[in-house]
């Protein structure tokens, strides 16, 4: 499904473990992979003095720059899968969108920590930025993969639905994922109308949401399980996913930019900062 996949990697731990992950996924997949590292340009000066130490500066960005791309490819090369690596100056979200774009590549993967509430704003920026502006499907790791090279990386999928557009081109994604490796599929559907316990409320339509995405799963011929859940949309996604056994989560995304996004928030988002497992976020995007 996936014929060129980007991952960029930075040297910390979270994009260790994306660089990880995206071996073993090419490795089981035969795609071909782009190992990309951002090199941040710093504030350029004026002033003679500043300026030497300024190149001074990149000079050494650049060093190590290189460094990480070397590691990176000592990995790549021990797991025999076809990659390019590459350092290219520049804004580090821009830079991946570009390369991604340049590249014609069908899948971005990022490392990120957990994080939460306000400093998933301000930690996590270069994450938000790539995810509200990406076209492509985006999978967000914070794990090494738990499977040897060359193994499947996941064997069950949770697709979340909430009948919107968005929502459809997520289930529609995963269950073309199931159909071409082989993989099992959660649906779930969550009534955020009401909360857990609540009356049953046969209104509000998440019951037929449910039961379209099992008809497409059906006629997909995918194996799959339907879950309907209540209450907070997030924290039922991570318990499902989780109470599942599931190894990947995917969900849809409007693809909002700038103070809309912010304003309105992301469900996709918020799982992606909270879960331990990897997230797929699926985008149908819509510019501010």
């Amino acid at each position: 499904m996936y014929r060129k996949v980007l991952v960029a990697i930075g040297g910390s731990p979270w994009s260790d473990a994306a660089l990880s992950y995206a071996i073993s996924l090419v490795a089981a997949t035969g795609a071909d992979l782009t190992i990309l590292t951002v090199l941040a340009s710093p504030v350029a000066y004026t002033m003679p003095d500043v300026m030497a130490s300024s190149e001074l500066l990149m000079e050494s960005i650049e060093r190590q720059g290189h460094e990480l791309i070397a590691q990176a490819s000592a990995k790549a090369d021990a797991a025999a899968v076809p990659y390019s690596a590459v350092a290219r100056w520049g804004s580090v979200p821009e830079t991946i969108l570009q390369t991604a774009q340049e590249g014609q590549c069908d899948l971005i993967i990022l490392g990120s920590r957990v994080i939460t509430g306000w400093k998933r704003l301000v930690i996590g920026r270069t994450l938000n930025a790539v995810t509200a502006r990406c076209e492509q499907p985006l999978l967000v790791i914070k794990h090494p993969p738990a499977v040897d090279l060359g193994q499947p990386t996941w064997r069950r999928l949770l697709v979340a639905t909430g009948g919107s557009p968005w929502s459809d081109m997520a289930v529609d994604h995963a269950l073309k994922l199931a159909q071409e490796n082989g993989l099992e599929v959660c649906i779930l559907c969550v009534d955020a109308s009401r909360a857990a316990g609540a009356p049953l409320d046969d209104n509000s339509g998440a019951k037929d949401i449910l039961a379209n995405a099992e008809a497409r799963a059906a006629a997909a011929g995918v194996t799959y399980e339907a879950r309907l859940a209540y209450g907070n949309v997030t924290e039922a996604v991570l318990e499902t996913a989780s109470n599942r056994q599931c190894d990947a989560i995917v969900m849809g995304s409007r693809g909002m930019t700038g103070l809309k996004r912010l304003m309105i928030g992301s469900i996709s988002n918020a799982v992606a900062a909270k879960s331990l497992l990897p997230v797929m976020i699926v985008k149908r995007f819509l510019a501010a």
